[in-house]
């Protein structure tokens, strides 16, 4: 079985009625990517034949979408026209999946499951399940198992009972299944149940009863194998990666002064050496080189970049901005669509004016250039090579700065040579 090929399918046709009409489920932003990204970077580096992803009637087009705009991979997306439960939407994705091999199915609204995880469950030579032991199983369906250790079956949450409630390991929801006996199983199917759906996990404990696999569990799981349904569950899955992406920083040799009060998205590239204050924010897409120093309240947004030793400091947000080697704005500043050159200084409470109304526009400063406190650039503009401005200069669009020279004013004009 090992060697047959791989197939992934996820499921996320859900209505998403829990997260208060905020939008497709799989879509909600956690980290600097939606949910479902999280799913698909997990899955990245494991060999695939074929990927497939099932949505719903209500939200089907909006992830088609940014499928179509942020998936590397080839999908088959497939449409479940009604929420009649994940047996179903296996069952309307079948019609794409070939008649032999190996599928893994995992949810669309489980951000937190490792590459490493997946991966072992992957590699399996038989069908496989991932279980999960938890403090807190409320939610999940029960493993049930029999006095030997063997599992007998899964209990959903709405059928469960007196016995079944307590139980701590759980149904992760990540199968790894033979696609032949899963039709079978499918087909068999009936919702005979609470909920008047057709269960995935009746057909997956068929399947795996059938070719006698096997169940992987987690045996601290209260991570990994928590979804994401409610908007308070959302929070709580962000710091959790949040706080990944701080442990990853700092085994690079990053420093943090008070990793508690900082939150670091994912896609984010930080230098050996550097050092972040409390309170910053650093989002997707940025990256800082080595020996900057960043914050307190930073806020750097998307398209920054720190060359090596580059700061930034309290209160300055940053946008599509790159500061140059040894470059320094250390006050109160707005940093949008601009180029800072090699030890500039950016004095406090400077603004570059980059929106006109209608369009960005973007600030061009030259290496070694002084931008005196309160310094308002309106982009269009270049401030040339050891050039600069006076406190509160307003430098008007297209107004540049020569090399050397200095302005002040509003608008900002060249001092006249001394007689």
């Amino acid at each position: 079985m090992a060697e047959s090929p791989l197939h992934l399918l996820v499921l996320a046709g859900g209505e998403s009625t829990r997260t208060g009409g905020a939008g497709p489920k799989a879509l909600l932003g956690l980290c600097g990517r939606p949910l479902l990204g999280h799913v698909l970077e997990a899955v990245s580096s494991i060999p695939l034949e074929s990927r497939s992803l099932v949505v719903g009637a209500k939200h089907g087009d909006e992830i088609r979408a940014w499928m179509t705009e942020n998936a590397e991979d080839s999908w088959e997306i497939v449409l479940q026209p009604e929420a009649l439960g994940t047996g179903d939407a296996v069952r309307c994705a079948l019609d794409v999946l070939p008649e032999e091999g190996r599928v893994l199915i995992l949810y669309g609204d489980m951000p937190l499951l490792t590459s490493e995880t997946l991966g072992f469950i992957a590699e399996q030579e038989t069908s496989a399940m991932l279980t999960a032991v938890v403090d807190d199983p409320t939610g999940y369906g029960r493993i049930m198992r029999d006095a030997e250790g063997s599992m007998t079956g899964i209990v959903e949450e709405t059928d469960a009972d007196d016995e079944s409630n307590p139980i701590p390991e759980v149904n992760a929801g990540v199968y790894l299944l033979d696609l032949a006996l899963l039709r079978t199983a499918i087909f068999n199917l009936t919702a005979q149940n609470s909920q008047g759906e057709f269960y995935l996990t009746d057909a997956a404990v068929a399947v795996l009863e059938e070719c006698e696999g096997l169940t992987v569990v987690l045996e601290d799981g209260d991570e990994e194998v928590r979804g994401v349904n409610t908007m308070a569950e959302l929070a709580r899955a962000s710091r959790i990666a949040a706080d990944r992406n701080l442990i990853h920083h700092m085994e690079e040799g990053v420093v943090f002064e008070d990793p508690g009060s900082t939150f670091i998205e994912c896609g984010v590239e930080i230098g050996q050496g550097t050092r972040i204050l409390p309170f910053t924010v650093i989002r997707q897409g940025v990256r800082i080189g080595a020996d900057c120093m960043v914050g307190p309240f930073a806020h750097l947004r998307a398209g920054t970049c720190l060359e090596d030793g580059a700061e930034v400091g309290n209160f300055v947000e940053s946008k599509n901005a790159t500061l140059g080697e040894g470059a320094k704005a250390k006050h109160l500043s707005y940093l949008g669509d601009c180029v800072v050159g090699s030890r500039a200084n950016i004095g406090c409470g400077t603004i570059t004016a980059n929106y006109d109304g209608k369009e960005k526009h973007q600030t061009v400063i030259g290496d070694r250039a002084f931008i005196g406190s309160g310094t308002v650039l309106v982009a269009p503009v270049k401030v040339g090579v050891g050039a600069r401005t006076g406190a509160g200069a307003i430098v008007t669009r297209g107004c540049d700065v020569p090399d050397g020279t200095t302005v002040v004013g509003v608008p900002a004009k060249p001092i006249p040579p001394k007689t």
